[in-house]
């Protein structure tokens, strides 16, 4: 009996539920919110078929009802003749079958529709205006999880091994906290280090792009983090050590970290030391900002600060980072932030390579090694100052400063090798420089609105300056296999003195004509003064001093320019369509003048600067866009000057006076679309440039193969790129496929022994991924292919095409007591090469760990790194009628024992910093 009543019980309650039924009620009112509005028109339509699941009008108090329909996902329009429509997205659910919307407030027409929104307490996702929003508690994660994880969760949202951040396909360029930058610009700060639980909602939008350059996107992605109340002041921080005890060498591997920071409201503090000797330690983009810190991004221009990436594809490092940044409000809205940091990077590289060269009538081989060691210091200051002057004005000052210190010790030895494989020189060369250098990029911007919507004046200033003395030391002893040349040696002492001084001022004004149509003026004055002072002695073997100047290698040159440019633009903006077109007139005059001979090569340029661009976008999930653009850039100071530098005996480089500015056309495409219900995207776009007066070399061979290169001015350079590639989620989004093409053109120009040498660059590239997502397990396989085909018009015999094929497999499992396995493979197929450079690369890594403490902040990991000591830096180069075949010596296998300790305010699990190895 007890069997029969529970399965009358359960019967009944399946036939509840799959018969429950949604109710939406509600109450609308005028534009001011408190006065009723009768009549108005409810409906609810399905959003798959477009099916009318319900509709009914308000009562006299502005009140409706709709029920009578199951639980489904739909549409809510709420229409008025009067009014502009007001449209809900509903996610019903079994536990969402009952929404209650007490206070409905419409648009009058002639205000542009601003919020489309979704009520639903399962998956919600709702648009305002153009921003997504989703509201972070209704996504199930771990107790302690941190904001990756929780990104990982939401519909479109992807989050790669390296925290890079893509949403439907488009990366997510900025991360920001309650509208703010969390401690730098490095987004992984943000989301590695706040509790999901602390995360109200999740936004993302475009806003306009800061001091894009021509021919770049005008916008940007963001992610915005609104937090919860009481989530807004806390710490958090970690300490980690990591080495191998000198088990394996004599010098120990070793990896420190210590990083604490502090932040309430506003108030952001942090302080770091990073210390290392292994490849993770090498600096790329991303690794700079690892701890969000935005000095790092500022390159000295002196300092070898990109030089490799977290695979260290540039030689055997050593690095010591210490800093601290400080932000705070002041006042209502003020703010003031200022940060300083210490590097000291070292690096060892070494490397080989084989280099063919393709003349008409011959073709010679050289093989070089070389040995390079650089010490770099630097300090680096930032500060800024912002505030609203009143509530239409806005003021910001940006100024840093950075001073550079360098050594570099640097040998090379060279063999020129004939076409029948006969040795007829040997070079070595020996280079040792010392370097100081200060430099700054500061700025001012003062912005003004008025009352009239749109209307707005901007004044930018912007000065850029550097100062840098470098002394050195060169030795060249070359030994001549020929009969009846000569061995010969000099030693040569150094000196180059340079510095630049840039000042522009912007003004821009936007005035609107009409609702969508607006107008903008801008002009750009420039003032820049480069000057380079080179001197070169030769040693005097009588006194052993360096007395003689050769005045071969010795030269005063000073570079000023002045420039002009105006701009208008016209501007149409709708919902769904956004069109600029517009030209911009440049008058740029140039001094080049040379001070050891009082030499002057005046020019005066002017040209024209059209812009076009056409977006769609029919829906936020749906983006479309054409963009034309053209700019010109000026040949540095290095181009310009007239005097050789021998720097490399063997390839000496001889700047141009006559060089002029050159002129790019820029063309680019995007296609973007994302499913909000089954979570698939595409992804698409073409990128091409033609470029006139391009900046190529000059080349002169002489009989062994040495150069003599000059930048001259040439015509007709192209490259092209189109890319596609899409998402394709299933099983509920714990399996995805994404597949991915590309493709590429280039043409470019240079001159060999006064002959036209042009060279085409076509390559082809794909690969798909697979990636299984479980909540203990996480599989990920892949694999790209790729062929690369040069064709040469002066040597049809360097048209040497080769192949790139690269297969890779990510795992990681969390284990029972607190274990986790993370493995990662990469086998590397290197084909069609020259010989003893088709290497084949298998690098495997591992990693156990075990986490202590009831917060599972103390972790204890055992990691070994490319356990088959295999790992390599292989590269193919062509640059005109060279091919190269390039080996640098990296660190390969290597193990760490690693003792990781983490502490935030919350005093919960933090979780480990995924996708920096």
């Amino acid at each position: 009996m007890k069997k029969f009543l529970s399965l009358v019980i359960f019967v009944t309650l399946t036939f509840k539920l799959q018969a429950q039924e949604m109710r939406v009620k509600g109450v609308v009112f005028d534009t001011s919110g408190t006065k009723p509005l009768p009549n108005t028109g409810v409906m609810a339509v399905r959003i798959k078929d477009s099916v009318l699941l319900r509709h009914t009008r308000t009562n006299i108090n502005g009140e409706f009802s709709l029920t009578g329909f199951q639980v489904d996902t739909f549409t809510l329009y709420v229409e008025h003749p009067e009014y502009d429509t007001k449209t809900f997205f509903i996610f019903g659910s079994k536990s969402n079958s009952e929404i209650d919307i007490p206070k409905i407030s419409l648009s009058g027409k002639s205000k542009q529709l601003k919020e489309v929104i979704v009520y639903a307490n399962k998956n919600p996702i709702y648009f305002k205006g153009d921003t997504l929003v989703y509201v972070a508690d209704s996504f199930k994660v771990g107790e302690n999880a941190v904001v990756e994880d929780l990104l990982k969760k939401l519909p479109g949202i992807k989050v790669d091994e390296n925290g890079t951040i893509t949403s439907q396909g488009k990366q997510i360029n900025q991360v920001l906290v309650d509208g703010d930058e969390f401690f730098g610009t490095d987004p992984t700060i943000a989301t590695r280090n706040l509790g999901a639980k602390g995360v109200e909602s999740v936004q993302i939008y475009e806003k306009e792009k800061e001091n894009a350059k021509a021919g770049e996107e005008d916008k940007i992605q963001v992610l915005d983090l609104k937090l919860k109340e009481d989530a807004k002041k806390g710490y958090f921080g970690k300490f980690s050590a990591a080495t191998d005890f000198g088990l394996f060498q004599d010098n120990p591997f070793y990896e420190t970290e210590i990083l604490a920071n502090k932040f309430e409201g506003k108030q952001k503090i942090s302080i770091f030391l990073l210390g290392s000797n292994t490849p993770k330690s090498n600096f790329k983009w991303g690794d700079m900002n690892k701890f969000g810190l935005e000095n790092e991004r500022n390159n000295s221009g002196m300092s070898n600060w990109n030089q490799g990436n977290t695979n260290n594809t540039s030689g055997i490092p050593r690095t010591v980072k210490a800093g601290i940044y400080y932000t705070d409000k002041i006042g209502k809205t003020g703010k003031i932030g200022f940060n300083y940091a210490y590097y000291d990077t070292r690096l060892d590289v070494a490397s080989s390579s084989f280099s063919q060269y393709f003349l008409p009538d011959t073709t010679f081989f050289t093989k070089d090694s070389s040995n390079n060691k650089s010490t770099n210091t630097s300090h680096r200051i930032n500060m800024n100052f912002s505030m609203n002057i009143d509530s239409l004005t806005f003021f910001e000052l940006k100024p840093n400063v950075n001073f550079d210190e360098a050594v570099a010790d640097n040998t090379s030895i060279s063999e020129f090798i004939d076409s029948l494989q006969i040795r007829s020189l040997r070079s070595d060369i020996k280079n040792k420089d010392e370097s100081l250098g200060i430099t700054s990029n500061s700025e001012a911007l003062l912005r003004r609105k008025f009352k009239r919507p749109k209307r707005e004046l901007e004044l930018k200033y912007i000065l850029n300056y550097s100062k840098n003395r470098t002394t050195g030391q060169l030795l060249n002893a070359a030994q001549f296999d020929l009969v009846g040349s000569p061995d010969t040696t000099f030693r040569q002492d150094k000196t180059n003195e340079n510095g630049s001084t840039n000042h522009y001022t912007l003004l821009t004004y936007t005035e609107p004509i009409t609702e969508r149509i607006k107008i903008q003026v801008e002009y750009l004055y420039e003032f820049g003064d480069q000057l380079q002072d080179k001197r070169t002695y030769d040693l005097d073997v009588n006194s052993g001093l360096y007395t003689s100047e050769n005045t071969l290698f010795s030269n005063n040159f000073d570079n000023i320019r002045q420039q002009n440019r105006g701009t208008i633009l016209g501007i149409y903006e709708d919902r769904k369509h956004t069109l600029i077109g517009g030209i911009g007139f440049r008058n740029i005059d140039i001094t080049n003048r040379n001070l050891i001979t009082d030499s002057v090569t005046p020019q005066n340029i002017s040209n024209y600067l059209p812009q076009f661009s056409y977006q769609f976008k029919p829906s936020i999930s749906k983006r479309f866009g054409f963009f034309y653009t053209t700019n010109s850039q000026q040949p540095s100071v290095n181009d310009l000057q007239p005097v050789q530098d021998n720097s490399n005996p063997n390839r000496i480089q001889e700047g141009n006076p006559d060089l002029k500015p050159n002129y790019v056309h820029n063309v680019r495409m995007n296609f973007n679309t994302w499913s909000a219900l089954t979570g698939r995207y595409i992804w698409s776009g073409f990128n091409a440039s033609l470029t006139n007066n391009a900046f190529a070399n000059s080349t002169s061979f002489d009989s062994y193969g040495r150069t003599i290169s000059r930048t001259e001015n040439v015509d007709g350079n192209i490259f092209s790129n189109l890319f596609a590639g899409f998402g394709l989620p299933l099983f509920n989004r714990k399996f995805e496929i994404n597949p991915n093409v590309n493709a590429s053109y280039m043409r470019y120009t240079n001159i060999i022994n006064d002959q036209e040498n042009i060279t085409q660059n076509r390559s082809i590239s794909g690969g798909t991924e697979f990636e299984l997502k479980l909540d203990s397990l996480q599989i990920s396989v892949g694999g790209d292919y790729s062929y690369t085909s040069p064709v040469s018009s002066l040597a049809s015999a360097s048209n040497t095409p080769f192949v790139t094929q690269t297969y890779k497999v990510d795992f990681e499992w969390q284990l029972p007591a607190n274990f986790k396995i993370k493995a990662d493979a990469k086998y590397v197929i290197n084909s069609q090469r020259t010989a003893g450079f088709n290497r084949n690369i298998f690098v495997v890594n591992t990693e156990l760990s075990r986490s202590f403490l009831k917060t599972e902040n103390l972790i204890i990991t055992l990691s070994g790194n490319d356990l088959l000591n295999q790992n390599l830096n292989l590269q193919r180069q062509i640059n005109g009628n060279i091919v190269t075949d390039n080996f640098t010596k990296i660190i390969s296998r290597y193990f760490l024992l690693r003792l990781t300790y983490k502490f935030n305010r919350n005093k919960t699990k933090e979780e480990e910093w995924k996708g920096w190895y």
